[in-house]
């Protein structure tokens, strides 16, 4: 026999049903963020990179005359 107070109530199974509803929503509007500033932000942290590291992020320096 099961004690009487370990029965999950059907409320604990909304509650997991609304917990998941939240985490779909929340990652609909990250995934639309970034849509939407997908270029500007890649384009900020390749800047921010390039300045905290600037010997690892340079452009590439091509000679002026090619052999």
């Amino acid at each position: 026999m099961r004690p009487s107070g370990s029965d999950p109530s059907p409320e604990s199974g909304q509650s997991v049903v609304e917990y998941a509803l939240i985490l779909l929503l929340i990652a609909i509007v990250i995934l639309a963020i970034l849509l939407i500033l997908g270029d500007d932000l890649r384009a900020f942290v390749f800047d921010l990179l390039r300045t905290w590291f600037p010997e690892r992020f340079s452009l590439p320096t091509f000679p002026t005359q090619w052999a």
